[in-house]
């Protein structure tokens, strides 16, 4: 009795100091949430939920339906027992844009994200960059004989702040937005760190609807494409951006193909790949790589089966950043 009377009035306070987290990556079909439910005594196991959303309620990363999606996911919250958790989401790949800007300076600007609007070059993002949120990483440790140069991540205000409105009606705290392609690079950070100079990643990501190709040099994204699905077009499109690549970039001599799916289909589609050109094939499984703080009970009703894959490898660049991981956070929008 005095210790379940000491658990009553403990948990409000370990609640308080240590809340409960949801990582949740967002897509225009769906959402996936991981729930970490905190240090209360009662706080309960990890949950992953992967939701369809109704057609048109999120389009091209926009959030149409904010009533109707912040409703969702405080429903979602309250199930999991989740609710006033911090949030960190991952915005959908078509929301924001990533590019490596050269800076025409020989030391780096004091306001970087100033001098960017100032300059105002043509970056092909759709949207003026000063109606856009900003983040820049600087990119050190390239070849010092080239311009000094950053990782810019960028999505339109108007886009930003819908989300933020969206998670206010859920009643929820975000704390931050970042890409899905960030949140991609650092979830492979394991596999690419120690890569050799010479070798160009290749980073596949294959649904149903098409396949998003990321060409990494030196850990930095420095092209991707949208290629089909269908295996004859896919690995014609591929061959053709390594074979553009390898052109421009003549210190490449091997090709490694990391990709990330999920189905029954996926072992056929590695094997069809892999011998279709000069490069490695590695099969990304987040699941089986141990990257998520998930275990599969019998009161959760996903299994890894049943998930994208991409969304998998989106988490897993989230869970990389939370507290106690090996990555820091980096590549965050302003919220």
């Amino acid at each position: 009795m005095v210790l379940a009377g000491l658990r009553e009035r403990l948990d409000p306070l370990l609640a308080r100091i240590f809340p409960p987290r949801i990582l949740l990556v967002l897509d225009d079909d769906a959402f996936t949430l991981l729930g970490l439910p905190g240090q209360a005594f009662q706080a309960g196991s990890n949950r992953l939920r992967r939701v369809p959303l109704p057609r048109g309620a999120c389009v091209d990363g926009l959030p149409l339906q904010k009533a109707a999606l912040g409703d969702l996911i405080g429903d979602l919250s309250l199930e999991l027992g989740l609710q006033g958790a911090q949030v960190v989401a991952s915005l959908p790949r078509s929301a924001a844009g990533i590019r490596v800007v050269q800076w025409p300076f020989d030391a780096w600007p004091e306001e970087p994200e100033q001098a960017l609007r100032q300059i105002d070059p043509d970056l092909t993002l759709g949207y003026p960059l000063n109606q856009a949120y900003l983040s820049l990483t600087p990119l050190i440790g390239l070849d010092p004989q080239l311009p000094l140069a950053s990782l810019l991540v960028t999505a339109p205000r108007s886009l930003v702040l819908a989300w933020i409105e969206v998670f206010s009606i859920a009643e929820l705290h975000l704390e931050r937005l970042e890409p899905a392609q960030v949140a991609d690079l650092r979830a492979i950070e394991p596999l690419i760190a120690d890569a050799p100079a010479d070798q160009l990643i290749a980073l596949l990501e294959w649904r149903s609807g098409g396949a998003d190709l990321t060409l990494i040099r030196y850990g930095i994204p420095e092209f991707s494409r949208h290629l089909p699905a269908t295996q004859t077009d896919l690995i014609a499109g591929l061959h053709q951006c390594i074979h553009y690549w390898r052109q421009r970039d003549p210190a490449v001599s091997q090709v490694r193909l990391l990709l990330v799916s999920s189905g029954s289909g996926l072992d056929d589609l590695a094997d069809s790949l892999a011998a279709a050109g000069d490069w490695e094939v590695e099969i990304v499984d987040p699941i089986e790589l141990d990257w998520l703080p998930w275990d599969p009970g019998a009161d959760d009703p996903l299994s890894p089966t049943d998930l994208d894959g991409s969304s998998l490898l989106r988490l897993s660049g989230l869970n990389r950043a939370e507290p106690g991981q090996a990555s820091p956070a980096a590549g965050e929008l302003p919220r």
